[in-house]
């Protein structure tokens, strides 16, 4: 009924689908039959969910139906790890006392939370799947590919990902799994679910500042994870601020990678050999050129082994 959902998620571009299904077939795989899923979000009026940084959908497919309810959890780059609750149910109709009592609140008046939901938006897109195992019969990882669109009202937005979730393994070699897709352009370490992406749809604000300003950080102040974890954060903000057409936040992303090399430079008896051999000036240098589409940076695999790299090094640090 319940796991630790660990995935990693990347938005895709289209001309990169078949070169990203030509790969997963290298590996030694089950493949799956192509599924239509249809998701319907709910919420408060006020957001209630939202501010507990839960997510409470309906999921549709082939005339059944779960519910499923996800809690607060982490995300590093494109890296998402979040406790899931699923229940099957009979029909598509809400009812909160499936879940475990223990995920809300102290408090909280389960029958009223229910009565106050709405649906907010909803998603319809086709999955495919395959099952691949990596390295010998210890490590699963299933990924998915995703087509098709989020809806709120007149509102839409498109969806293309792929998703590579952990199922048996550890975080370490669900990276380097992912590190076998950084030679295709078209593809981009994505910190936003589909949940998120509907809420902006409505727009309702994610939870990362819209001002967030580089002259706030300071790396002598924190550890080195801390620093690090940082530095991500506002690299994946300013990237997803320039896509949606935020001119400022090209610059904000020159800045960045500068401090970035000079983080490193402080950091120098740290730093791993695979963040040294990293094509940082190149892509710093890429950024300055006349008229460049965000898309062509954002999408690029030097930019995509770069932002890999990091998350990779960050995750080895934390872990127990």
């Amino acid at each position: 009924m319940s796991h630790l959902e660990i995935e990693l998620k990347l938005s895709v571009l289209p001309e990169a689908i078949e070169r990203i299904r030509e790969k997963i077939i290298s590996f030694h795989y089950t493949h799956f039959s192509l599924h239509q899923l249809s998701n319907i979000y709910f919420e408060t009026v006020d957001h209630q969910l939202r501010r507990w940084d839960m997510g409470l959908r309906i999921r549709g497919c082939d005339c059944r139906f779960e519910m499923t309810i996800k809690t607060a959890g982490k995300v590093i780059g494109g890296l998402h790890q979040r406790p899931e609750y699923n229940v099957e149910i009979h029909k598509p109709e809400i009812n909160l006392l499936a879940f475990p009592a223990e995920i809300w609140p102290k408090d909280t008046n389960v029958d009223r939370l229910q009565s106050q939901l709405t649906t907010l938006f909803y998603t319809d897109f086709s999955r495919e799947k395959w099952m691949v195992t990596y390295h010998g019969s210890e490590i699963e990882i299933e990924i998915v590919l995703d087509q098709g669109s989020i809806y709120a009202g007149a509102k839409k937005k498109p969806i293309m990902e792929i998703e590579l979730e952990l199922k048996k393994g550890t975080l370490i070699e669900l990276l380097a799994l992912a590190k076998e897709f950084v030679n295709i352009e078209g593809l981009r370490l994505a910190n936003k679910s589909k949940a998120e992406r509907g809420y902006s749809l409505v727009q309702i604000s994610d939870h990362v500042d819209t001002k967030l300003s580089l002259s706030h950080y300071n790396w002598f102040t924190m550890p080195i994870e801390l620093g690090l974890r940082q530095l991500l954060v506002y690299w994946q903000h300013y990237e997803e601020c320039w896509l949606e057409d935020q001119t400022q936040a090209r610059q904000n992303l020159s800045h960045l990678l500068v401090l970035i090399q000079k983080f490193l430079v402080h950091y120098a008896h740290s730093v791993p050999h695979f963040i040294r051999v990293l094509p940082l000036k190149e892509i710093t240098v890429l950024l300055t050129a006349t008229d460049i589409q965000p898309e062509v940076v954002c999408y690029s695999a030097d930019w995509l082994r770069c932002k890999l790299a990091f998350t990779q090094w960050l995750t080895a640090l934390t872990l127990p």
